[in-house]
């Protein structure tokens, strides 16, 4: 027996044996001056006695007295041995429910393996395979010799590469840098020139925009190329997994395929709370109700630490690849899978000793993500659920590659921050639930209050415009209305060119980037949503071997013999695909104020450094977005 487990057990036996000790009339002076842990003990069951008594077990001394002490003393050994062996026993207890569930398995697939869908066979798989490896892992790293052997042995595996690499560093580097330059350069010429020489224009387009932010960086002459190269290297790659391999497209179609699923289950708590008729009143009743339940969801999957775990290794690749500091990579990765607010509580103490590049680079990587919760709002517009999870992903090294370039620094910041440091989200699975959606009340509300202020004044400044349009003749049916879409669709012209939109198209892409930067990315994407609408009525009015034809404008389409019209344009499957990519960020003037705001709240010693740099970070998010976009382009064959 070890030396913990026999304190433990002497420990046990001697409280055991003072009560034993004790007379069964033990007055309270006598308690009080020779047991005070157990005088402790009995005021506080004290308190509980008058609810007890009742409900006290035939035989048993406490009914009249202040406390029991056999049943005191079989309650200390419980705590003791609980607090010695609980990991263990929890560790068991894991271990044989995750054989249950093998055995369960085993019985699916024998009874059903040959008759189910091969989706859903792969869906039980999947989960089976999560929870081994993580039962596994967290069996591993209680028992401290396999912990320890399984570090010496990748300790000794990386020994020789780690002298390998000390003693040659600088020329190992420069052969891995030319490789790649190599191995991109073939790829381009081979599958891009040769094949779809259209989607060079993608690549000019990222050229155009880390040219444009070099010239206009805070300090060209303290660009670090490492940052920039690093990130645009984890984008490429990322964007050839999700578009290009077979298996990659099949992935993220069924994670995104998983996730509409289990979205569609907030129609339940919707209906039950606001009526059978909820749909009727879409935005309010349908979207939102979205946020608090992928709220809830985000909570709990950071009570269970599978957050933790998928944000440590993204970091560590980030940083790995980058070389960007632990702090702004850290939060960068946080950035992926919650929103800007929430990941301001993970940097908070850290805000006071920042570099003003570091406070520029937390709000890049705020401004160009998304939340969780909103990619699920986005889902019920239509817009694609894999699109959305891979420009959320792209965009995380796209922000610290475009911060390091428009406000580079070569101090490094010397603080580290783990997943340790992560809030956790209640004391329970119910409590976690609760405190996630009861938080996405609070963003419930920013989003409505937002969306009827900007779309009442967007309603004006349109209004306003036509005004003036009508007083010099700019109005139909001649010409289009003056709004400002109209507007925004010629001056940000140039940029949906760049990244890659057919030309007929890019007006629409242009009024949608003009919607999102300069009003809010949900009013965007509901106007995406309704575009794309309009491309599935007009493809089905096709099919059936119907007409159509333009009126006033290249926006207004007349579907012949139907009487219907369709406003708001039409564009192709790509060209949806790359303005997902483009709006997929927190982006816009009220983002500006919003986030300043809140940062100089946490931080009011650092006003002036925030108000300073936030400008240039909104310039930065909206740039890694565009990023995002052309790098899509360059890749992706089609929609």
């Amino acid at each position: 027996m070890s030396s913990v487990k026999q304190e433990g057990y002497d420990e046990c036996v001697e409280r055991v044996a003072m009560v034993e000790l004790l007379p069964s009339e033990t007055s309270p002076e006598l308690e009080h001056r020779d047991h005070p842990d157990i005088d402790r003990l009995s005021e506080e069951d004290e308190e509980d006695s008058s609810e007890t008594e009742d409900n006290s077990p035939k035989g048993c001394r406490c009914r009249n007295e202040t406390v029991c002490l056999p049943c005191l003393a079989v309650r200390e050994c419980t705590t003791i041995c609980w607090k010695r062996s609980g990991a263990g026993i929890k560790t068991v207890v894991a271990y044989l429910v995750t054989l249950l569930f093998l055995v369960y398995v085993g019985l699916a697939l024998a009874r059903y393996g040959g008759q189910s869908d091969q989706e859903e066979t792969a869906t039980l798989l999947a989960i089976t395979a999560v929870l081994v490896v993580a039962v596994l892992w967290k069996g591993c790293r209680r028992v401290s010799c396999l912990r320890s052997g399984l570090q010496n042995c990748m300790a000794c595996c990386a020994r020789p590469f780690q002298r390998c690499y000390g003693r040659h560093s600088g020329v190992i580097d420069t052969c891995v840098v030319v490789l790649i330059v190599i191995g991109i350069v073939i790829y381009v010429v081979v599958d891009v020139a040769m094949k779809r020489p259209a989607s060079l224009v993608s690549a000019v387009g990222i050229a155009v925009f880390i040219i444009v932010m070099f010239l206009a960086s805070h300090a060209p002459r303290k660009v670090a190329w490492r940052p920039v190269g690093g990130g645009l290297l984890l984008q490429f790659v990322f964007a050839l997994l999700v578009l290009r391999t077979s298996w990659g497209r099949a992935a993220f179609s069924w994670m995104a395929d998983r996730m509409t699923t289990y979205m569609a289950f907030t129609d339940q708590g919707a209906q039950f709370v606001f009526g059978n008729d909820f749909r009727e009143h879409f935005f309010v009743f349908r979207v939102m109700p979205t946020i608090i339940f992928f709220s809830a969801t985000i909570s709990i999957l950071y009570y269970f630490g599978v957050l933790q775990v998928l944000i440590k290794g993204i970091a560590k690749v980030m940083n790995a690849t980058m070389a960007t500091g632990g702090l702004e990579t850290f939060h960068a990765a946080v950035n992926i899978f919650c929103g800007w607010a929430e990941s301001l509580m993970v940097i908070r103490p850290f805000m006071d000793t920042m570099t003003k590049a570091e406070l520029h680079a937390v709000m890049t990587n705020g401004f160009s993500t998304v939340a969780g919760s909103a990619i699920g709002a986005y889902v019920l517009y239509g817009v694609s659920a894999k699109h959305l999870i891979s420009a959320s992903c792209m965009s995380a090294p796209a922000a610290l590659a475009m911060s390091k370039l428009f406000y580079p620094s070569k101090r490094r910041h010397l603080n580290k921050i783990d997943t340790k440091q992560i809030p956790s989200q209640g004391t329970g699975l119910v409590d976690a639930a609760s405190l996630g959606a009861v938080a996405a009340v609070g963003v419930v509300a920013h989003i409505v209050a937002t969306v009827i202020a900007f779309i009442s004044l967007l309603s004006f400044l349109n209004a306003s415009l036509q005004w003036f349009g009508q007083r010099v003749g700019l109005a139909p049916p001649l010409y289009p209305p003056l709004t400002f879409q109209f507007i925004c669709s010629y001056i940000l012209w140039p940029v949906a060119f760049l990244l890659g939109v057919p030309a007929q198209d890019c007006r629409v892409v242009a009024r949608l980037l003009g919607v999102k930067i300069f009003i809010n990315e949900f009013i965007a994407y509901e106007d995406l949503g309704h575009v794309r609408a309009n491309r599935l009525a007009l493809d089905s009015h096709v099919a059936s071997n119907g007409t159509w034809r333009l009126v006033g404008s290249e926006e207004t389409i007349e579907l012949v013999g139907t009487n219907s019209t369709l406003e708001g344009g039409v564009i192709s499957p790509r060209s949806e695909m790359l303005a997902t990519y483009a709006l997929c960020g927190f982006s816009d003037l009220v983002a500006l104020g919003m986030m300043s705001t809140a940062l100089s709240t946490v931080a009011p010693s650092r006003r002036r450094h925030i108000l300073q740099v936030a400008p240039r970070a909104l310039v930065s998010g909206i740039m890694a977005c565009l990023l995002t976009a052309a790098m899509a382009g360059l890749v992706a064959e089609d929609g």
